[in-house]
């Protein structure tokens, strides 16, 4: 018996020749994410995440996988992120 990988992985963010940009207010998990973001100004750094919280909303209502794990590590930066601006 053969087992044959999934031909779509949730861990790697699909490749397509799709628009590099995912359409609508979404930040899609192959678009540039900022690795820092302690530079960014509030309000950019609300904009990226609130793109983040869509597309993983979007992840968990039209997959039954779920969202990719890039997004879902976006997701997890961005609120320690706000976090810590919070307690400062």
């Amino acid at each position: 018996m053969t087992t044959t990988a999934s031909a779509f992985d949730h861990a790697t963010p699909h490749r397509s020749p799709a628009p590099l940009r995912t359409p609508g207010s979404r930040l899609g998990p192959t678009e540039d994410f900022p690795e820092e973001q302690t530079g960014l100004g509030m309000t950019e750094l609300q904009v990226v995440h609130s793109r983040v919280i869509r597309q993983l909303d979007r992840g968990y209502l039209t997959d039954p996988t779920g969202p990719y794990s890039a997004t879902t590590d976006r997701c997890q930066d961005l609120q320690a992120e706000l976090d810590a601006r919070d307690t400062a």
